[in-house]
C-alpha cells in the first residue's frame, strides 16, 4: 500500500509540474490576465475539472507561478554568490547583482 501511495504522489507531481509548465508559457504569451484553467487543461488533454483537483482556482495556480519564480531567482542569487569568498563582501553584493540580472 505504501508503493502505491507513493506512485501516487509522484504522479500527482509530475501533473501539477506539467500544468505549471503549460500555464507557465500561457503566462508568458497571454499575461496574467490570460491565465486560463480551461485552456491548460485543454492543452493537456484533460477536462478542466479535473485542473481544480491540483489548484483550486485560477489565482491558486498563479500564485503557484510566482512562487516558483521567487525560488528560481533566489537559487540563482545563491549560487552566483557562493562562487565569491565568504569576506568578499563587495564581489557577493556585485555577484548577486548580476546573478539576478541573468535570471532577469
Amino acid at each position: 500500500m505504501t508503493a502505491s501511495r507513493t506512485a501516487r504522489e509522484r504522479v500527482r507531481a509530475e501533473l501539477t509540474r506539467e500544468i505549471t509548465d503549460i500555464a507557465r508559457r500561457q503566462l508568458a504569451t497571454e499575461g496574467a490576465g490570460g491565465l486560463s484553467l480551461r485552456a491548460v487543461a485543454r492543452e493537456m488533454g484533460m477536462v478542466s475539472s479535473a485542473i481544480y483537483r491540483y489548484f483550486p482556482s485560477r489565482d491558486d495556480l498563479l500564485t503557484a507561478l510566482i512562487i516558483d519564480g521567487y525560488n528560481a531567482l533566489g537559487e540563482a542569487v545563491e549560487r552566483g554568490e557562493a562562487a565569491v569568498s565568504r569576506e568578499d563582501h563587495l564581489g557577493r553584493w556585485l555577484a548577486a547583482c548580476h546573478a539576478v540580472r541573468e535570471w532577469g
